[in-house]
């Protein structure tokens, strides 16, 4: 908990901002990646990745409704990994799909809000629509997950 107030809460502040200056400039090179690697580049103490997507330690990883490692709480601050996922339920009377992650490529986000009740993220994450990429607030029901895998990591510090 004591790192989490060191790198965690300045992860969450630095991604407040970047989302609310996206709408008049463009946040890393408009990708998923991008946007969470111009993030912790403004932190000065958390760690850059090792390899790609891994982000420090895993703390929770779910293959579809199967919860497959669980270490501590999720927590705002951390980097949430969306594999090849797609979620399918129901928001109010109306059903939906939704597809991401795809095609080698894994989607990834920095959690803004974690409800423990309804299994619910809201993450901040590169808007990947056409001619509108900003960062846009998501969020994902991990009951809804039907396919992938969804793995989030705490952010460590650096050795520097």
């Amino acid at each position: 908990m004591a790192i989490w107030g060191k790198v965690g809460t300045q992860i969450l502040s630095v991604s407040n901002a970047l989302y609310a200056s996206s709408k008049s400039a463009l946040i890393g090179d408009g990708s998923f990646e991008g946007f969470v690697d111009s993030v912790l580049s403004n932190v000065p103490s958390a760690a850059s990745p090792s390899e790609p997507f891994v982000y420090g330690h895993l703390v929770y990883s779910q293959t579809i409704s199967s919860v497959t490692r669980r270490v501590s709480d999720i927590m705002p601050g951390d980097v949430v990994v969306l594999e090849d996922c797609h979620f399918h339920g129901r928001k109010g009377l109306q059903t939906y799909n939704t597809r991401i992650g795809k095609n080698d490529q894994p989607a990834c986000g920095i959690i803004n809000e974690y409800e423990q009740k309804k299994h619910k993220l809201r993450v901040y994450q590169a808007n990947q629509r056409v001619g509108n990429q900003t960062v846009e607030l998501a969020s994902y029901r991990l009951n809804d997950l039907k396919a992938g895998t969804v793995k989030v990591r705490f952010v460590v510090l650096s050795a520097d």
